[in-house]
């Protein structure tokens, strides 16, 4: 029987409450499934361009004219990145655009090290097939592993945190987990929170593409300084075709991705600030009383899903400038001692008093997905 919790909000108002059910839908599967930190997964889609170019570059002064490599390359690729309530980062997977496996890149000793999961769809997007494919080629081994590491019992379940876009939440991948993996369970983001409550978006999204930036723009430079040493000046433009950028780019993936699990604490403080902080999902006699709780019908039922959904596609050209500015200022060494500044103002800060249509902070609505 597989069980599918989520957390519910009215308004926008409401961030607060739905943060803090947020984390007792976590209790409840943690503490009815006896899940281990290892196996509470968040995972989100997020499209890498195959030229992470930048908005600057470097020209003659007084030049009106000024080139910047690639700013019209659209093309792109999605990649799955997915953390563990433990500070573990998955696998990645990789998505191309293609309609057969001969659009990928050749599959290298890095990538085979590193698990790299390489797949294909029309338009690069995630579907219901790499979805799929995600639950069999990464979150299964990669909970195979944790399992054994951890000495935890061979049929322990998974707790999936995502977000509700319209295949996570469709009915026909419920229907798959249900039939093939009842072991996991799905807690899903409220619409419109995910910026607040989705570690991948938090903590995970930007530095893996500065990683990617950093990566072109150090080879980019190399290329140059090789060229200048010969004195043919031509750019990098005949680099750029598809079939020798994929496997650079590829190289540049897991690069980055791996670079990043150097920073367990700092993952670990992604989670504290979108779940843990407002309610410790660590602390088993908090877990125990949300479970009374809801075994006494305390919290409001309504749909099996939030209503309304995130709009993944819109995302894959626009989220990759969202942060542009942000990143020129902050190169997001993810090892690098936090700067804590001090308030200035002498005033008083005042209590926001609730209006609209918030939800109490004991309010959680969840029901239960039994179909065998």
């Amino acid at each position: 029987m597989a069980h599918t919790y989520y957390c519910s909000i009215e308004a926008a108002s409401g961030l607060a409450q739905s943060r803090r059910g947020h984390g007792q839908t976590h209790c409840v599967q943690i503490q009815v499934y006896k899940v281990h930190p290892s196996l509470v997964i968040n995972m989100d889609q997020t499209g890498a361009h195959l030229v992470p170019s930048d908005t600057h570059t470097y020209e003659m002064k007084g030049v009106k004219n000024v080139k910047v490599i690639g700013a019209d390359d659209k093309r792109q690729i999605t990649a799955c990145i997915a953390s563990s309530l433990h500070g573990d980062l998955l696998p990645l997977q990789l998505i191309f655009q293609g309609k057969t496996a001969a659009c990928h890149p050749d599959v290298t000793p890095a990538a085979t090290a590193a698990r790299v999961h390489i797949t294909h769809s029309e338009n690069h997007w995630s579907n219901q097939e790499t979805m799929q494919q995600y639950v069999r080629e990464v979150l299964v081994p990669y909970s195979e592993q944790r399992i054994a590491e951890h000495n935890l019992p061979a049929a322990s379940h998974i707790c999936l945190v995502l977000d509700v876009w319209s295949v996570h939440k469709s009915e026909e991948f419920r229907m798959f987990l249900r039939t093939h993996f009842p072991r996991i369970h799905l807690v899903y983001v409220p619409p419109n929170c995910t910026s607040q409550l989705q570690v991948a978006d938090v903590i995970l999204q930007r530095p893996f593409k500065h990683g990617l930036r950093r990566r072109f723009n150090e080879w980019a430079g190399q290329v140059i300084r090789e060229q200048i040493d010969d004195g043919d000046v031509f750019g990098v433009n005949p680099y750029l075709k598809m079939s020798f950028i994929k496997p650079l780019l590829l190289q540049w993936c897991i690069d980055s991705w791996s670079k990043m699990k150097d920073g367990r604490d700092y993952i670990k403080m992604g989670w504290h600030s979108c779940c843990v902080s407002l309610f410790d999902v660590h602390d088993q006699v908090k877990r125990m009383a949300v479970v009374e709780a809801a075994s006494r019908d305390e919290f409001e039922a309504k749909a099996f899903v939030p209503e309304g959904e995130e709009g993944k596609e819109d995302d894959y050209d626009t989220e990759e400038s969202d942060h542009e500015e942000d990143e020129e200022k902050d190169e997001l060494d993810i090892m690098k001692e936090r700067q804590f500044g001090t308030r200035k103002s002498a005033r008083k800060r005042a209590q926001a008093s609730a209006f609209g249509f918030q939800l109490n902070s004991s309010q959680l609505a969840f029901t239960s997905d039994s179909e065998a």
